[in-house]
């Protein structure tokens, strides 16, 4: 209201802090959206990015983001050195995350079996309280461990 410019500067610092702080041939894994900035902003390889068209590849992060943690690991230790997700409001990764979870179920049934909308995995927009299944989740661990406590 003043006019004072303030600038929020998170994803510039994280994108660096990856840079300086990783060997250079980490490889990322992080939502499909993150992926030029990772590539350009940290120099640093990843997973998926916006000109990835194989849905299958897509829908393998999404799995491993929104699967249960001990499975999800045992499949990413393979695939990348850091998993980086966005916590914050609105357009963060756990607004973002039941698509994921549908993205998932479209191609690993067992993800989501018999709901093609996967609505078990979801957030309550009122009480902000996750679904079992999405409190037993990767992304949803990685969010929420200061909150929860480590595991």
């Amino acid at each position: 209201e003043d006019g004072e410019v303030i600038l929020i500067d998170d994803y510039r610092q994280a994108y660096w802090w990856l840079r300086d702080q990783t060997p250079q041939d980490s490889r990322v894994m992080a939502w499909w959206d993150y992926g030029y900035q990772i590539n350009g902003l940290s120099n640093r390889t990843t997973l998926a990015d916006g000109n990835t068209w194989n849905h299958e590849h897509i829908a393998l992060l999404g799995k491993c983001l929104t699967g249960p943690e001990k499975a999800s690991y045992e499949v990413i230790r393979h695939l990348a050195d850091y998993v980086l997700i966005w916590a914050g409001d609105n357009g963060d990764d756990i607004a973002k995350s039941p698509h994921m979870a549908r993205i998932a179920t479209s191609v690993y049934h067992d993800v989501c079996p018999g709901d093609p909308l996967c609505r078990q995995f979801q957030l309550n927009r009122q009480t902000r309280e996750p679904s079992e299944m999405m409190k037993g989740s990767l992304l949803w661990k990685m969010y929420a461990h200061e909150r929860m406590g480590s595991d």
